[in-house]
Order: C-alpha cells, then structure tokens, then sequence
C-alpha cells in the first residue's frame, strides 16, 4: 500500500492546476501534506482530509471515497432549518416518523455542528445545506417529536444505487420523475413511455428535483425535447465550458425524430428503439465546439420542470439550457450551483480509494451559476411535510 503522502501527492498533481493563485497553490500544498504525514493517520480520516482539500481550492464536482467500504446512510432523509433537521423522508429506519426536529447531534446543538462542519456544508444558507453525509459519522441525535423528547443511536444502513425515472399520469398530466444518475437507455426509454400517453395530454411535468445525472450526452439528447415541436434553436455550449466530441454524438441526430411522436400508436417497443436510435443522419448539424443546433421536438403547450438544490451535474446544466424555452416553467428552488463542469469520471487510486472528479478541472465558473426557478415555493418545515405531493399543487387546469 503507497503510504498517505505519497496518494496525497498523486492526488494534488492531477488538481492542481485549478488553483490559479501561485502563492495560494503552495501554501495550500504545504497546509494538506503536513496533515497527511501524520502517523495516525488512517483510511476515513484521510478521505475527509482529501475532501477538505477539494473545498478548500474549489472543486465541488471532485471527491474521494474508499473502494471497498460500500456507501452508507442513517435511513432517513432531513432538511435543515435554523436550529434543527427537520425529517423530510424514513427510508430504513422506522424509529423515525416525518416532521421528527433532531436538535442535537452526538450531544451538541445544530447550531454548534454548523460551525463544526462549515467547509462539508459549503457555507450554504441552512435551507441549501447537505447533512446527510454528516450524519453517518454520529454516535446519536436527539429527537423532539410534539411535546416529547427522544435520543436514538444511530443506525447504517446501505444507501440505495438503483437510478429511476419513474412515468405516471395523475389528472390527464404526464409526470416523468428523474432520481440520481440516470443512463442513456433509461432516458430514450422515458421518452418512449411518453410517446405512448394520448396526444390529448397538452402539459407535462419533469421532476428534476432529484436528478444528478452526469453524463452530459444525456443532457444533450433531452435539451429537443424541452422546445415546441418544429422551431430551430441554437443553445451556445463555449459559455458553459462544455468540449463536445462528434463522433460521440452521431447517433443522436435523426432526421425528422418528431414523426415518432405521429407514428408511435403504431410502433411496437422495438420499432420505436430501431427509428430512435439508427436513424441516418439526415439534416441534422453535428455539434461543434461552439453551438448545437436542433428542431425542437415538444408536442406539449406548456412544460413545468420542477428544481431544487439537488439538481446538479449535467441535470443542472440540461436546467440552464432550456431555461430559455417558451414553454418552459422553472418551478421550485434555486439548483445546486455548479455548471462549470465536465462529464464526471472516475479512478481507482492504489486499490483502495475512488476519486471522482471533472475529466478537465476547470476554475473558471460562468456568469450565473445557479439556475433558479419562475415560480420559487419557499422552503420551510410545511414544504419538508408535503414536499412529494408539490408537483401535484400546480394549477393543472390550463
């Protein structure tokens, strides 16, 4: 096994040129390599050391994590509030119940684990702020539950990997809901489910208020879909610091795809795979380094796209692209706040570690880094009860 400085070292090479600052770049250079020579170091302590770092010099797509020790989590959900963590979901753990208040954590009070945890919570406005991380290293919290008090240790459970959009109809409106990172199959998939709900059907709802996808083509495949059926649009990618490869992209531009949507009723499943993924070329530009250019592809009159803080990676960029969009309605919460990035990979470091980070990490950042919505719904303990049915309380009879 390489011993800590040596992965350290390693690590910095292959991030150090987002620190732009000379004199900031040693001295942060120095700051970590004197924590990780030390001898009691061990594996956790030198992750969290490692994500301090990628705070520290600003690369929020970039984190490490142990190879072989699976993720995990405390069975529930929270968001914050000024003095507590207000329950919003029990995945595992059903000592829990929604509307919980923890107002402690392994003894010490939100507020003091706020300052504790400055740098993994970003300095975000509490109501922005991340604690499920931070919840998996505490022995205990302290509960209030009406008029009553509780304590309950903690417990791990492992956290969930499956990645979903899930298509319902509810009140004649299609609601396609995106969870986590996403595949391409899984998005082409989507559409086609779409493809299938009566024409009559002039609204949909897209609920990115979960969705974390990072390969970015997928974000490229949807943006069409976003636009009213036959208008030609350019949406600029240079602005976003976004390199496209065309050879990558080839199969995605089918001449005339919005006869799929007149000929679906008579398509089989395999058919509407064969067209949308075979199809020539035909008219369609490729990408450049500059702009795509495309004929959108939208049958619907008006689409709301629900948002929050954790729509982030190519999810948030996708957001910032159809933003534009004259029949797009923004509703939520302002995004994550990072579209400065690349297709996200990852690398298995000394059999041991995984880092995560941008193929190019870049330190510049665009103009408006945070994507926020028409129709803002204020964040409070009420929206934490309810927040499931918030799709549901838009007006649907347009």
């Amino acid at each position: 096994m390489l011993p800590y400085v040596s992965l350290y070292e390693y690590v910095y090479r292959q991030t150090e040129h987002a620190i732009v600052d000379a004199d900031q770049k040693h001295a942060i250079y120095e700051e970590y390599k004197n924590i990780v020579t030390s001898s009691h170091l061990t594996d956790q302590v030198f992750i969290e050391v490692m994500n301090n770092f990628f705070y520290d010099i600003g690369l929020l797509s970039t984190s490490i994590k142990a190879l072989k020790v699976p993720d995990k989590q405390v069975g529930i959900k929270v968001r914050a509030t000024k003095d507590a963590l207000v329950v919003t979901e029990v995945l595992d753990d059903i000592r829990f119940v929604v509307g919980d208040e923890i107002t402690k954590l392994s003894g010490d009070s939100i507020e003091y684990c706020r300052m504790r945890y400055h740098r993994l919570l970003k300095d975000e406005p509490y109501h922005r702020e991340e604690w499920g991380h931070i919840l998996t290293f505490q022995n205990e919290v302290e509960v209030k539950r009406a008029n009553q008090t509780y304590r309950f240790e903690l417990r791990h459970y492992p956290v969930d990997t499956e990645h979903t959009i899930d298509v319902t109809v509810k009140d004649d409106v299609p609601i396609l809901e995106f969870n986590g990172d996403i595949r391409f199959e899984q998005a082409v998939d989507a559409l086609y489910k779409l493809s299938k709900i009566q024409e009559s059907s002039k609204k949909v709802v897209f609920d990115f208020r979960n969705a974390q996808f990072k390969n970015l083509s997928i974000a490229e495949f949807l943006i069409p879909y976003f636009y009213e059926i036959g208008n030609q649009e350019t949406i600029l990618t240079r602005d976003t610091h976004v390199k496209v490869e065309r050879e990558r992209h080839k199969t995605l531009f089918k001449q005339k795809l919005e006869r799929l949507y007149k000929a679906c009723s008579e398509m089989n499943e395999q058919a509407f795979y064969q067209n949308i993924l075979d199809q020539p070329v035909g008219d369609w530009k490729l990408f450049d380094d500059d702009k795509i250019d495309f004929i959108g592809l939208s049958r619907f009159e008006e689409i709301v796209v629900l948002i929050d803080k954790d729509t982030s990676y190519a999810a948030e960029w996708l957001v910032y692209k159809i933003a534009k969009s004259g029949i797009v309605n923004l509703v939520g919460r302002p995004t994550s706040g990072n579209l400065a990035f690349f297709n996200i990979v990852e690398e298995i470091i000394d059999q041991r570690f995984i880092l995560s980070f941008p193929v190019e990490n870049l330190s510049q950042s665009i103009q408006h880094d945070v994507v926020y919505p028409d129709t803002l719904i204020e964040w409070s303990k009420r929206h934490a009860l309810v927040d499931k049915d918030i799709k549901f309380s838009i007006d649907n009879s347009s």
